[in-house]
């Protein structure tokens, strides 16, 4: 009789059924966290709340995440329609040449999908060091893909600061922009997603230093 290794006994032991079965119980758990984020806060839920909303027990909530955790997955769930999204190519496509209102369009759809959850991350940052340092860490990835972005594209300026550019195009794609002008201001998201696209041109023709 032979004995198998226990790496071989692990890859036979792995199921196509239960790991499907755990992704979507994770997704699930990620859905009703930020639903219940977007509704009471991140202050105002937590993981026991979380686990009966979703209907599984405390256990199967804490093994998807601890709260920060949840809520960073929660909002690239609701801004790309994945928990694990890394960047914006599941949402915006591959970097290099594109169309501008088309991208413009589908970042502003994810940013009205998300805005509820970034909300609460915004309040959750003003008092959580580690939501926080979660939310600073978005930001800074955020400005080096735009700036690799530009830079694909062919639209860096020449010479210039590609991450000044970077920062301006954030700033018009942001949900603080996104919040002041559709929630404050009553602008309809089409019309939003109008003005971006003729900021974000406005911006390329300028000589960022």
């Amino acid at each position: 009789m032979t004995i198998p290794d226990s790496e071989g006994a692990r890859r036979r032991y792995a199921s196509p059924v239960r790991e499907a079965r755990a992704r979507r119980t994770r997704a699930h758990v990620v859905a009703t966290a930020g639903k219940l984020f977007a509704a009471r806060g991140y202050a105002g839920t937590s993981m026991r709340q979380i686990a009966a909303e979703a209907g599984v027990s405390l256990e199967t909530v804490t093994q998807t995440g601890r709260k920060p955790q949840l809520l960073l997955a929660a909002f690239r769930d609701g801004f790309a329609g994945d928990p694990d999204a890394m960047n914006l190519d599941a949402l915006a496509g591959p970097p290099g040449p594109a169309d501008l209102p088309a991208v413009v369009s589908r970042v502003a759809v994810g940013v009205r999908g998300s805005l509820p959850i970034w909300r609460a991350f915004t309040t959750a940052a003003a008092a959580d060091a580690e939501v926080a340092a979660a939310r600073a860490e978005l930001a800074a990835v955020r400005r080096a893909e735009i700036a690799e972005r530009l830079s694909a594209a062919g639209l860096a300026p020449e010479g210039g600061s590609v991450g000044r550019l970077a920062d301006a195009i954030g700033l018009i794609m942001s949900h603080e922009a996104y919040d002041h002008l559709t929630a404050v201001c009553g602008w309809p998201h089409e019309e939003y997603v109008t003005w971006a696209a003729a900021a974000i041109r406005a911006q390329l023709t300028l000589g960022w230093q």
